[in-house]
């Protein structure tokens, strides 16, 4: 049995490797939680955090495990492989934005670190008592090792594939819902070319975007089958004569924050329809849909949702009359612009 006391070194490292374990315990646990928010009842997205979890936990607890019983390689060559892809992904943030820096830092100190730590002469004696015949068999912790590789080197591609097949199914769900809104938006010019006519709706009889686009869908749908989105969109009524100007914006934007001034620089909150009743359409948390009034459409991601970066040459005016038809009922500026003001 070895009594040669661990050195602080080797103690170091291993402290380390603790904290690689936690802070995989911790993104396991968020990729669970983020997977059941936004997946809800798809057992596929649970089922990728799942396996995605394991692939990441199997690797630290394996190099924890192994540098415990002395086996000092099968540390360094996984922490080796991990910080020198951490470094490059740094020092590609490095070239776009300084703020990465830390980051490039980080990952040398934890790259070259335990290296250091690991071949000081103490560490070097402690390695060697270690790797006695009568050490423990190393056979479990590199087993783990070598799980943990094979996991990042086969399923790893796989999950990659499932979670870029979701990141596409998201792409096309809001080019197609981009579509529809274009469509709808066409629809809505041909409405008010027959002002007061015989198939003419009137926008304000409606008292919500839901009524008005299903009775826009009775008078122009083509085929006559239910309406495939009428809960999908808030809609301006009476808008400006600008074409850049939201006449449309999905039902997980609020408009009043979308043309308001004073909080111009802070991010949109992406609300899914399901939170008051209404239908979930796949990406409701990861981006949204504009169509202006010039018969154009954008998509923006969670993390441009925000004024600032949507108008660039100002955000756009209401007028005096504009409101928004939402799937919940209306929302009037003329009253949000008088309570602003107080």
């Amino acid at each position: 049995m070895n009594d040669l006391k661990k050195p602080l070194p080797v103690t170091i490292v291993e402290t380390l490797g603790w904290i690689y374990v936690m802070l995989s315990v911790l993104l396991f646990i968020l990729a669970i939680v983020s997977a059941c928010r936004g997946s809800g009842e798809s057992l596929s997205g649970i089922l990728f955090a799942v396996l995605f979890g394991l692939c990441l936990l199997s690797l630290p607890v394996g190099m924890v495990f192994a540098l415990r019983l002395g086996r000092r390689t099968w540390f360094l060559v996984p922490n080796t492989i991990v910080m020198s892809l951490c470094l490059i992904g740094a020092i590609e943030a490095l070239c776009s934005s300084a703020t990465a820096l830390p980051f490039v830092l980080l990952a040398l100190l934890f790259g070259i670190g335990p290296m250091v730590l690991l071949f000081l002469p103490s560490s070097s004696r402690w390695f060697n008592e270690m790797s006695g015949d009568d050490s423990p068999s190393p056979f479990g912790c590199a087993g783990i090792v070598v799980v943990g590789v094979l996991w990042l080197a086969f399923v790893g591609p796989c999950l990659s594939d499932m979670y870029f097949s979701k990141i596409g199914m998201q792409n096309a769900l809001s080019h197609a819902m981009a579509g529809r809104g274009r469509a709808l938006w066409g629809c809505i010019v041909f409405n008010h070319s027959r002002e007061s006519g015989k198939d003419w709706v009137d926008a304000s009889s409606c008292t919500n975007s839901t009524q008005f686009v299903q009775a826009l869908w009775a008078k122009l749908g083509e085929d006559k089958a239910p309406c495939p989105y009428p809960d999908s969109w808030c809609i301006a009524v009476n808008p400006p004569d600008n074409d850049k100007f939201p006449v449309m914006v999905t039902a997980n934007i609020d408009p009043r924050e979308l043309l308001c001034s004073q909080d111009k620089d802070q991010p949109l909150k992406l609300t899914c329809p399901k939170e008051w009743g209404g239908t979930c359409f796949k990406f409701c948390e990861k981006a949204g849909v504009i169509v202006y009034k010039g018969g154009t459409s954008q998509i923006f991601k969670n993390k441009y949702v925000r004024p600032s970066l949507i108008f660039n040459d100002g955000i756009p005016k209401p007028g005096p009359d504009t409101y928004f038809l939402t799937p919940t009922g209306c929302v009037d500026f003329v009253e949000r612009q008088a309570a602003v003001s107080l």
